[in-house]
């Protein structure tokens, strides 16, 4: 009897769930297909020659051969032996160059500024300046870093210079070199050490488009948004570094006209191996010598290829040593 009450509750219980849950707020919608109507709605006439997923333009002009992929571009790492902090010098003053980015030198360049003997008068890292006070008493003038962005990726360029108020910058002093190489040492002791911090502030500093590989009128142009001093010094120091060899050596500088004379052999004709070399059938020692050609235009400057000036070097040189160009100095 116990057995026959206990099976009646639990088949009770069985039908107040499942009438519970047809209770439930998830209405079954099993009968919704067989039930649907036919509804018609207006398209736009052009609906069929519209893209529905555009793809956007690319800020990037240069391009690959046709049916090449072109590779990515590896990311830049100072070789093992490039200095943390180097000095540099062209025809103002000396100045240090960092292998490190904008964000991670400034907070360096204001512990640097505290310990100084003269107050700071002025920080303001989205603009890269520090300025201190002039010592009236000892007659020293006040002095101004400036932080930049270098020409390659993940470096900053750092200079001193005295001034005073409302006037130009003064001319580079053995007062201003002391205190630059005072600088130098204590970035390379505190950014030896590992230090970590990174100013928020001074990433505004970053660029990423100084050095920029575009078509022009069907031919490779690499485009600097740097001052000419800045962009000759870079590509010369590159190149002296780089261009050591016979396929690809460098011969002349003309600064005065904006040229760089090299011979480059381009990279198939160096695949021909040591016997084709040693048989002479590798080319001669007088072809695949160019000219690189620094102009300004439109507030920027151009970098050309050419095999005589005004003469453009062929397609597949000039692609192939331009696109290496800005590989190097992104």
């Amino acid at each position: 009897m116990k057995f026959m009450q206990t099976y009646a509750l639990v088949a009770l219980l069985t039908v107040l769930v499942i009438s519970g849950c047809s209770n439930s707020a998830y209405r079954d919608r099993s009968d919704d297909y067989p039930k649907a109507r036919e509804v018609e709605h207006e398209l736009p006439d052009d609906y069929r020659h519209r893209d529905a997923m555009p793809i956007p333009e690319t800020q990037r002009t240069g391009q690959a051969r046709d049916g090449e992929v072109p590779r990515p571009e590896p990311l830049r790492v100072a070789a093992s032996d490039t200095p943390l902090v180097e000095q540099r010098t062209d025809e103002e003053a000396a100045w240090l160059l960092v292998q490190r980015s904008p964000a991670e030198v400034w907070p360096a360049l204001q512990a640097f500024a505290e310990q100084q003997d003269m107050p700071v008068t002025g920080s303001y890292p989205r603009r890269g300046e520090i300025t201190w006070q002039e010592d009236a008493a000892s007659g020293l003038a006040a002095q101004k870093i400036t932080l930049r962005q270098g020409v390659r990726r993940g470096t900053a360029e750092v200079r001193l210079r005295s001034f005073e108020e409302n006037t130009e910058r003064l001319a580079f002093s053995d007062y201003d070199r002391t205190r630059l190489m005072a600088l130098k040492q204590f970035l390379l002791a505190t950014l030896e050490e590992g230090d970590q911090r990174v100013s928020q502030q001074a990433q505004s500093l970053h660029s990423r488009e100084q050095v920029r590989l575009v078509d022009r009128d069907d031919r490779q142009v690499l485009v600097f948004r740097l001052e000419f001093e800045r962009a000759w010094s870079e590509l010369t120091r590159l190149l002296e570094d780089e261009f050591d060899e016979k396929v690809q050596e460098l011969k002349d500088v003309d600064r005065s006209e904006g040229r760089i004379y090299l011979r480059y052999v381009p990279q198939d004709e160096r695949r021909q191996g040591f016997f084709a070399r040693l048989f002479g059938r590798g080319p001669s020692e007088d072809a695949h010598h160019y000219q690189l050609h620094l102009v300004e235009y439109n507030n920027e400057l151009d970098l050309t290829l050419q095999s005589e000036p005004g003469e453009p070097a062929p397609e597949e040189i000039e692609r192939e040593l331009l696109s290496w160009l800005e590989r190097q100095l992104r």
